[in-house]
């Protein structure tokens, strides 16, 4: 049995852990143990339509039963004090708006901005490390990856006596104690205010971008970075947003309040189709050399443009 990659202590007994925290894909997968998911893949004869369920988020064997607990413990909070309340008007007094022409710049006031990071550190540090699809094409350098281990492991609430039984004034008080650990350490954070549908998303970690890493989760998008954001400078960003933004005034660091970039409908939604976009530019001449080939297998003659049409519609809905 392998070493849990967090502690490297205890055995790595741990079952069905989830790469996502369950919260952040119930949006895109569906409710604990109703899910639906589909991988994608620009291979022309891969059939995306097969139904994953939530297999494609969970992995057995990389942590201790404590230290999946230890995670849980910080998903818990940050599900209960940011997720669960950032766009519900009950709790509009715990967020502070700045408002732009395009965009919200919405100000958590009631979440502790380091255990917030420490939840995007385990997020990331997960999907680095496995080798499930979805995200094996994504890795850390290893000077990252270590990094992140060493902050997640120092700053994880304590495993004792088979439970982690802290308060959570406790918790927040010791991992402010801890905060140098984080220097270094950036994000910037996006959603939407309003979607119709919020299941016609996705997740994704963008595989070659590293300054900044680029990434979304269901209702995030998210840009991470191991060195402080500037202005006027020419970021890799595969969702095309950075250049909208005033970066220096929506980055998140060294502390500060919790900042969410609030997006309206229509400019997520074209987000959402710049990946979509990219894998049909990648998967269209791989089907059409399929196509030409089975065709004329199958008819013993030239395919026309309606042939075309129907094979694409049977094929690639």
């Amino acid at each position: 049995m392998p070493l849990c990659s967090i502690c490297l202590n205890r055995e790595a007994t741990q079952t069905g852990s989830h790469l996502l925290s369950a919260f952040m894909v119930e949006s895109t997968i569906g409710k604990r143990g109703e899910e639906e998911g589909y991988l994608i893949n620009s291979a022309a004869n891969f059939d995306y339509r097969n139904n994953t369920g939530a297999g494609s988020v969970i992995e057995d064997y990389l942590f201790c039963r404590g230290c999946e607990q230890r995670m849980a413990y910080v998903e818990n909070y940050v599900s209960t004090e940011y997720r669960d309340k950032f766009k519900n008007p009950s709790f509009k007094n715990n967020f502070s708006d700045i408002v732009k022409d395009h965009y919200i710049i919405q100000e958590a006031l009631n979440i502790n901005y380091y255990a917030f990071l420490l939840f995007i550190c385990t997020v990331i540090f997960r999907i680095s490390i496995t080798n499930k699809e979805l995200f094996a094409q994504f890795r850390l350098t290893e000077d990252e990856e270590e990094k992140l281990r060493n902050i997640i492991n120092e700053a994880l609430p304590l495993y004792q006596n088979f439970k982690v039984k802290i308060k959570r004034s406790q918790f927040i008080r010791e991992i402010n104690k801890k905060s140098s650990i984080f220097e270094g350490l950036y994000f910037v954070i996006c959603s939407y205010q309003d979607l119709e549908d919020e299941t016609k998303s996705f997740n994704m970690a963008y595989p070659i971008y590293r300054q900044p890493y680029n990434f979304i989760f269901g209702q995030s998008l998210l840009y991470f970075f191991f060195i402080r954001p500037r202005k006027n400078v020419a970021y890799l960003d595969f969702f095309q947003l950075l250049p909208e933004l005033d970066i220096e005034l929506m980055y998140n660091g060294e502390g500060a309040n919790v900042k969410t970039v609030i997006l309206k409908e229509e400019r997520w939604k074209e987000i959402l189709e710049i990946p979509k976009k990219q894998l049909v530019r990648e998967k269209i001449p791989g089907l059409m050399s399929n196509f030409l080939s089975l065709f004329r297998k199958a008819n013993k003659r030239e395919p026309n443009n309606a042939d075309w049409e129907k094979y694409v519609d049977e094929n690639f809905k």
